[in-house]
């Protein structure tokens, strides 16, 4: 795993203004200290996108996430943190040096060089070349209504073989061990390289930023394998990249939901029809980190399946992502999946090309939720006439449920099993309380360090604790009340304690959005946390007595939380072991009552 330095992450973040990186995409409109425009991640037509330039902090209140730049980078070009540097070091023209075995830098550039290279010449030999394998080729294309101008969109190409490749990449300047590095030739038993593709139509697979990173080839006429891919290589992940992201992400991330498909094919043939939001696997089942992948960009996956054999035993592999990122316990996080299944036996490319896309979008809009498609294809191989089999059929149907088994949508469908199979729900929850998942959970943990979400996001106090954060945060000579708020236990999130914990320790003097990286760096989604504050603009002669009231109203609250404590016990007299100790609670109850009056009245205030 490559490892960047924090003080190379700490140059990329000061030398960037997050105001300008996102003014290149979106247009923001200053108030006050803050700026505001439309969300780029949903659709809205009030904006309610803010940028704090002091803090260098994003929030949406519409879709509640926010950030500091690198989160933004990471959601908006769906890549994860070491590639948000990148980028960004890219931008502000700053060399960085990558670390603890990651691929060099310069290394990468040289691999995705050659890559690029080989899909010119690939594309070069499809669209100009006399040979026969050129010409076979293109016509297997047109009978796939894959005309030129389709080729030129999708920069197909043919791989003649016979060390074509190797010869064109070796006089560009290539070197042996990056032509092979990017897994473009072999290396025989005499030292020699041969090309890995040859007689293949050959489909580019681009990375998010639509650079080529690995190929995919079809053979022209018989031979087996049917499709060859670039195996793994330093750019090259086929269990996480996906053919036709680079494409599909805007509309992706525009219409909320991604359909995925199992071919190239059949993504050409939905993008040219109209449906922009298709991708596919590379030559695997859907994955974990696929779900993860499309998850940055939609909450909504469709994965549309074949309607041959193969397809449905494809779509039965699909319970393996029942986990708890579906249910709605998982909140913002939550993923939706959807299977659907193309009518008639066709594969997506046939079917479209048959009955257009308002068809295909039908099928999609059918498309059952994951839960009650597995759920009715494990009933749909019992006969639930006969009691026997009732039993197995709920034993199996039981599993699918397993793994979110503490959840409301557990319940839910409890009751849809039980009317399947007349049974009863309490005989139907025994079943999934006692059933072991299928497979293994798909949700993504967060990674070591990283700051849990609060869990009572819509809670004034919650609220307040944040927001009396980021005044903090933003008012240097604040930040010594953040040992008060933990030394009086004000703060109820464990979020929040590790940040005021952060901010006492990183001292007074440093600017906010310097604080704020340190935060960031030490305590991995602070900047997240942070940039949900909505107090608003603070004049510098106020700052002080609005924290005290701020710090007044948590005080209140906490002790609104141990009197309510105080008076459930009291209700049950039955649990104290002598009448002294019910004494005792009823006096300091009373005590703790008088003082919330006190606060409330202004005759006592915080220390």
């Amino acid at each position: 795993m490559a490892r960047i330095s924090d003080e190379d992450v700490r140059r990329v973040r000061d030398a960037t203004d997050l105001v300008s990186l996102v003014q290149e995409r979106v247009m923001l409109k200053q108030k006050g200290r803050l700026f505001w425009g439309c969300c780029p991640f949903h659709q809205e037509k009030t904006p309610s996108f803010k940028i704090d330039p002091a803090t260098q902090l994003w929030h949406c209140f519409g879709c509640g996430v926010g950030g500091d730049v690198y989160g933004y980078v990471m959601r908006t070009d769906g890549v994860d943190f070491i590639e948000a540097v990148r980028l960004l070091a890219d931008r502000a023209h700053i060399e960085i040096a990558e670390e603890a075995g990651g691929v060099p830098r310069s290394l990468r550039e040289r691999l995705i060089a050659a890559t690029e290279a080989a899909a010119s010449f690939y594309h070069d030999n499809l669209t100009k070349s006399p040979e026969k394998g050129a010409s076979a080729a293109r016509e297997y294309l047109q009978k796939r209504d894959f005309g030129s101008e389709v080729a030129r969109t999708w920069r197909l190409g043919f791989a003649p073989g016979r060390g074509a490749l190797v010869r064109h990449l070796t006089k560009a300047g290539f070197s042996a061990d990056e032509i092979v590095g990017a897994n473009l030739a072999l290396k025989g038993d005499n030292g020699q390289l041969k090309d890995r593709f040859y007689e293949r139509i050959m489909f580019p697979i681009a990375d998010l930023q639509g650079r080529t990173i690995a190929f995919g080839g079809r053979v022209v006429g018989s031979g087996e394998p049917k499709y060859l891919n670039t195996q793994d290589t330093p750019i090259f992940h086929k269990s996480a990249n996906m053919y036709g992201i680079d494409r599909a992400k805007a509309l992706i991330t525009s219409s909320g939901m991604a359909i995925v498909v199992e071919g190239y094919t059949d993504v050409i043939a939905l993008h040219e029809a109209g449906v922009a939001n298709a991708v596919a696997t590379l030559g695997t089942a859907l994955t974990r980190e696929h779900v993860r992948l499309l998850s940055r960009f939609a909450k909504r996956v469709v994965y549309l399946f074949d309607g041959d054999a193969a397809g449905l035993r494809a779509a039965d592999r699909a319970s393996e992502f029942i986990d708890k990122s579906i249910t709605p316990e998982a909140g913002r996080d939550r993923v939706e999946l959807f299977v659907a299944v193309i009518p008639g036996g066709q594969d997506p490319a046939d079917f479209v090309a048959a009955q257009g896309a308002e068809a295909l979008a039908d099928a999609v809009a059918d498309a059952a939720p994951l839960l009650q498609f597995s759920i009715d294809r494990r009933l749909a191989r019992w006969d639930l006439d006969r009691p026997e089999e009732r039993s197995r059929a709920l034993k199996e149907a039981a599993q699918v449920l397993a793994p979110i088994k503490d959840s409301l949508l557990a319940d839910d469908y409890a009751n849809y099993i039980a009317d399947r199979l007349f049974a009863d729900v309490g005989t139907v929850k025994r079943a999934i309380g006692a059933a072991r998942p299928l497979a293994t959970s798909v949700a993504a943990e967060g990674g070591e360090g990283s700051l849990a979400e609060p869990s009572l996001r819509d809670s004034p106090q919650v609220r307040l604790e944040r927001d009396l954060l980021d005044l903090l945060v933003r008012t240097p000579r604040l930040r010594r009340r953040a040992r008060f708020l933990l030394s009086e236990n004000l703060l109820t999130e464990p979020a929040h304690r590790a940040i005021a914990e952060g901010i006492a320790q990183e001292g007074a003097d440093m600017p906010a959005d310097v604080l704020v990286g340190r935060l960031e760096a030490s305590l991995p989604g602070a900047a997240a946390v942070l940039s949900g504050g909505t107090f608003g603009d603070v004049a510098d002669e106020d700052a002080e007595a609005v924290e005290r009231d701020m710090a007044r109203k948590l005080k209140e609250f906490d002790l609104e939380r141990r009197i309510a404590v105080g008076k459930a016990r009291l209700k049950q007299p039955a649990s104290f072991k002598e009448p002294a100790e019910y004494d005792e609670l009823f006096k300091n109850v009373s005590a703790l009552q008088r003082e919330l009056e006190e606060y409330r009245s202004g005759v006592r205030d915080v220390g």
